[in-house]
């Protein structure tokens, strides 16, 4: 039974603790805040239960399994949630008709001098753009990069 408590203990600290990595690194610092606060009692309780039992290899073998488990089970539910915004860069021969297409769907774009358009999204909504683009160009070549949306006080203070 301690097995099962260890591995479980450690499987909810490890999805924890992906999922807080991602949400700090995209700004929301008081929510990584109390996820590490979480984090810290589940690991306080689970290295207690093996480091009293140092010596019996399964509660060892058992916390590293659940090390694994937890980790890419945060990592399956971020990909889910899509925390975050990507910067796409779309160079396509049908630059003008994928802008249109942008619009009508409420999607703001933009277009440099060289014909590359710019499309701030949020990444739970990536899939849907891509397959608008490519509806239009299946040979358009897009460039996703993770980014920040930064506003300035002017912007702030008018929405």
């Amino acid at each position: 039974m301690t097995y099962l408590i260890i591995f479980l203990l450690k499987i909810v600290e490890n999805t924890i603790a992906t999922l807080r990595l991602i949400i700090v690194a995209n700004g929301k610092k008081l929510l990584g805040a109390v996820l590490n606060f979480i984090m810290s009692i589940v690991w306080v309780i689970s290295t207690s239960l093996v480091v009293q039992n140092f010596k019996n290899i399964l509660n060892v073998l058992f916390f590293s399994l659940g090390c694994f488990v937890g980790s890419y089970l945060g990592s399956l539910i971020e990909t889910k949630i899509g925390i975050g915004s990507n910067m796409l860069l779309i160079n396509s021969c049908n630059s003008n008709e994928i802008i249109n297409l942008l619009n009508k769907n409420n999607y703001k774009s933009y277009i440099t001098n060289d014909n590359t358009i710019m499309v701030l999204v949020e990444r739970k909504k990536r899939k849907n753009i891509l397959d608008l683009i490519y509806k239009v160009d299946s040979k358009a070549i897009i460039i996703s990069y993770g980014a920040h949306q930064l506003l300035n006080k002017h912007h702030m203070e008018n929405q």
